[in-house]
């Protein structure tokens, strides 16, 4: 039984590879970000703690981010966006890009669909409301819950032509009323939004056969089995 190991290689070992920033665990299938040759975890989920910082920031979205919450039981992570926290009347700044990385928006999320500086006000029959607190000037800004380009599209635009910017923020549904968006908007937003993830492609036979998946600095998909083996031929644990 000579050179049989009962646990990972230490670059996918659950307690090496795994360390806290501020409240936050940071675990498989998330990884710390620094010039190592191999990851333990899947592309595109590392994360950044900054020093004294409180939160970890996912390198998704270009560092626009925080997590303040991931829950490895639900497989779901929460975002805030950094330049709204604690802003009591925040101007939403970032779009969240997810592209092919295995995240997706949580079933319970809403949409905050904001118009800023319009020189118009949108029509009677709109959802929008005006937030006070970025008036500038005779220029309105508007928000609204939920107001999709794909259902209100025709209004949409012609609000949009009035309007310097828009922007979409999603927020926790418990967190927000369309009755109260202006009132609850700054909080929902302080409050974050939550994602779901589920296995990468290229890893779910790697995961299923017991091992953790991990990748090199040219994103070649590896596997590591508990037995202390890694496999970089595609194949998967005994």
């Amino acid at each position: 039984f000579h050179g049989v190991h009962s646990t990972f290689s230490t670059i996918c070992d659950p307690v090496a590879s795994s360390f806290l920033c501020g409240s936050v665990s940071i675990e498989y299938p998330f990884w710390y970000k620094s010039d190592a040759p191999v990851h333990c975890g899947y592309p595109g989920l590392g994360i950044i703690c900054p020093f004294g910082s409180p939160h970890p920031i996912p390198l998704l979205g270009d560092g626009a981010f925080f997590v303040t919450d991931i829950n490895y039981h639900n497989k779901t992570l929460t975002l805030v966006d950094i330049d709204v926290a604690g802003q009591r009347c925040p101007k939403a700044l970032h779009n969240l890009t997810i592209g092919s990385l295995p995240l997706d928006y949580n079933s319970a999320d809403v949409n905050l669909t904001f118009f800023f500086n319009c020189s118009a006000p949108p029509p009677v029959s709109s959802p929008l409301v005006a937030i006070d607190c970025l008036q500038f000037r005779d220029n309105r800004s508007y928000v609204s819950v939920n107001m999709g380009w794909e259902e209100e599209e025709a209004g949409a635009s012609d609000v949009a032509s009035d309007c310097e910017d828009t922007m979409v923020a999603s927020v926790k549904g418990t967190e927000v009323t369309a009755a109260k968006v202006v009132e609850v908007f700054a909080w929902a937003m302080s409050r974050g939004f939550v994602l779901d993830w589920e296995a990468a492609k290229e890893c779910s036979a790697c995961e299923l056969s017991g091992g953790r998946c991990a990748f090199n600095q040219t994103e070649e998909s590896l596997c590591f089995c508990k037995d202390g083996s890694n496999h970089t031929d595609g194949s998967v644990c005994k």
